[in-house]
């Protein structure tokens, strides 16, 4: 297997995770891939949404590039104590075009590491779902393809499917009323959305992706809980219903229990019993087989 760190700027990095390419004696194939991108309210970068997710996929036989894309905050610890540092490459949408950039290096390096190029996928979580859902509804748009250092050929943007789970697709921080949110972790996410501490309506609309739907997008996957205080299940449902009326397919999962940010909710990787969701991990049975149906 081929493990190792790919800079992409002084605080985004792309880890990857490649099986080899020899199945048997004279024998190699080309793998399918998938393109993760962890949560964390673009504050902080979730640990158990990156490496935990990739072993999973890993395992099924998919090359796995997990995007540690810039956040907003430098330092975890400090967006708890309110001493943080401010990360100037972490304002929006420059996480859109870290994943570009990702998407075109994985295109770039296919042939040597034997990737299937029309077989790569984006799968997010939380708010690594805000930033697949955007570059894949965006893929073409030139507003951010000319902030990018490349020049993309074809379509190599357009990942073939997308998978969200317990997805953020809007900017509304103020409905999050169920968390015990400080006023400097709220400053601090519409500061790094919007560049403002008190954004109107319309810059608030300018992140909400079903404004950005149209013919020519990938496929989806996505699931969601109705315990979920984080993420509204609501959006999720509105978009799925805005897909079906444009006529795009896609595969939705809403799950009776659960908190936000169980990520697999397997025993490998739980901190503590609550992280424990068996019902949950059936997601990935679900997305393997749904990832097999193309």
């Amino acid at each position: 297997m081929l493990h190792k760190k790919i800079k992409l700027n002084d605080t985004a990095f792309v880890e990857m995770y490649i099986p080899d390419s020899m199945i048997s004696y004279g024998v190699n194939r080309k793998w399918p891939a998938v393109v993760i991108c962890p949560g964390g309210g673009y504050m902080i970068s979730a640990i158990k949404e990156g490496e935990a997710v990739a072993m999973q996929f890993l395992a099924k036989g998919y090359a796995c590039f997990v995007l540690r894309y810039s956040t907003f905050i430098k330092d975890r610890e400090s967006y708890y104590n309110e001493s943080s540092e401010i990360n100037e490459n972490g304002y929006y949408p420059s996480q859109i075009l870290e994943l570009m950039e990702t998407l075109h290096i994985v295109h770039e390096n296919a042939e040597e590491w034997a990737i299937d190029k029309e077989s790569i996928f984006t799968i997010g979580f939380s708010a690594g779902a805000h930033i697949i859902t955007m570059e894949a509804l965006r893929w073409n748009d030139d507003s951010l393809l000319k902030q990018l250092g490349f020049k993309p050929k074809s379509a190599e943007l357009k990942p073939k499917g997308c998978i969200l789970c317990y997805p953020m697709l809007n900017a509304k921080i103020d409905t999050l009323s169920n968390l015990d949110l400080s006023e400097f972790q709220k400053d601090s996410v519409n500061e790094c959305l919007h560049k403002s501490k008190t954004p109107n309506s319309e810059q608030i609309e300018a992140l909400n992706v079903e404004n950005y739907l149209h013919s020519d997008i990938p496929e989806f996957f996505i699931w969601h809980t109705t315990e979920d205080i984080v993420t509204n299940a609501e959006d999720t449902t509105s978009l799925v219903k805005k897909l079906q009326e444009i006529g795009q397919p896609c595969e939705y999962h809403l799950f009776k229990k659960g908190r936000h940010g169980l990520a697999c909710g397997n025993k490998q990787y739980a901190s503590k019993d609550t992280d424990v969701n068996n019902t949950i991990g059936m997601w990935l049975p679900l997305v393997f087989n749904w990832m097999g149906e193309f």
